[in-house]
């Protein structure tokens, strides 16, 4: 009578020599690490260039703005909405306004922006990634 061991054996050393099939098993434990890891840097990628759009175009916008006494806060606000266009779909919220400055403080020039940053690859943040930034510039008297 044969032993269990006598049978299982050469079943095992049949599938150990066998290696048809063994480049797709490798590629099903490294795809799904891989892509994971393609599409969080092509996101942050995403993330860091709308940032960086929020900043420069707020900046650049508010410098304007208060050098300019004729530049309405809506005309700001519009300038600025405009300019950011490019970003991918998502929520902006931009509030501009003009702060008194007290005793020798100069009037001051506020921006703030808030962009809810809706993600390509949802499987990553399923909620999104807010982005706010604010600058202050003094307000310049031109007259």
């Amino acid at each position: 009578m044969k032993r269990l061991k006598d049978i299982i054996e050469p079943v095992f050393r049949k599938f150990g020599r066998n290696k048809e099939g063994s480049v797709a098993v490798e590629f099903s434990l490294l795809a799904v690490p891989f892509f994971v890891v393609f599409f969080a840097i092509f996101e942050t990628g995403q993330i860091l260039w709308s940032s960086a759009q929020i900043e420069f175009h707020t900046d650049r916008i508010a410098r304007i703005a208060a050098v300019d006494g004729d530049y309405t806060n809506n005309q700001a606000q519009t300038a600025i909405q405009l300019a950011l266009d490019g970003l991918t779909s998502g929520t902006l919220v931009i509030d501009v306004d003009r702060e008194t400055g007290t005793g020798a403080a100069p009037d001051m020039m506020i921006v703030s922006v808030d962009y809810l940053y809706e993600p390509v690859t949802p499987f990553l943040l399923e909620d999104g990634f807010q982005i706010s930034y604010s600058t202050r510039f003094p307000l310049i008297d031109n007259e």
